[in-house]
């Protein structure tokens, strides 16, 4: 078993976990915003890292789902390991049963999902089930946030940029409007290649965007990535 990540507040285990503590997860759980929200979901929970941010940022309660069991028992332990262990759990589901069989509506649901539709599949299953999206297309993705989103709800996202346009029409179909995105740059002088998307049932009259560089060009880390994740790192 490897040794836990540690963060200022708490530490998670994801050596078992079909999705990891990476950038993806820390950006998505740092900029998300939390505001008066009273009930969080968190699809593909994987260890847990976004959700525990969450509880970190928050005295809310937080559900959260994953199809993989491995992911859940790591989540579960991670989650008791906690400061906040009454406001955190951990359920084995498919978003798919989950949506249909549950009578929740969430304030905000937010997601770090599988991401490739049509690339290569590795050999590792779990390694599959995280970034491919064989078991939870995007589609089904947002049918079922649809489903659990309360009606003045925010969903949030984060997808490698080529998703971007493909991801904001299929919500169309749902009638989830792109309202707030954040175009991550891995270096200075680098394309973006993630985009964190902001969704709601209400199309907002004022669109946000926003624009974050995590390393600069000698490799540190710039400012606006520290003062972002600087409540979470020990190193920041």
């Amino acid at each position: 078993m490897s040794n836990p990540f540690q963060f200022k507040q708490f530490k998670v285990c994801d050596s078992s976990s079909a999705m990891k503590v990476g950038t993806d997860a820390v950006l998505l759980g740092a900029f998300i915003k939390i505001g008066d929200v009273k009930s969080i979901l968190d699809i593909g929970t994987g260890c847990g890292v976004i959700a525990l941010m969450l509880a970190q940022r928050s005295n809310v309660n937080i559900d959260a789902i994953d199809i993989d069991n491995s992911s859940i028992e790591e989540a579960n332990r991670n989650f008791k390991n906690s400061p906040w262990p009454g406001r955190l759990i951990a359920i084995h589901t498919s978003l798919q049963d989950f949506a249909r069989e549950s009578n929740r509506t969430y304030d905000l649901i937010v997601s770090n999902p599988p991401f490739f539709e049509n690339s290569l599949e590795p050999p590792d299953l779990k390694k599959k089930f995280s970034k491919h999206s064989k078991t939870l297309l995007h589609g089904e993705l947002l049918a079922g946030v649809n489903k659990l989103l309360k009606p003045k709800g925010r969903f949030s996202v984060i997808l490698p940029f080529s998703e971007r346009t493909k991801f904001i029409n299929l919500a169309l179909l749902e009638s989830l409007f792109c309202n707030r995105e954040l175009l991550v740059y891995p270096k200075q002088g680098k394309k973006t290649n993630r985009i964190f998307l902001e969704f709601s049932k209400m199309r907002s009259e004022v669109f946000s965007k926003f624009e974050l560089t995590i390393r600069n060009s000698n490799d540190s880390y710039t400012q606006e990535y520290i003062s972002l994740t600087k409540d979470f790192y020990i190193k920041f």
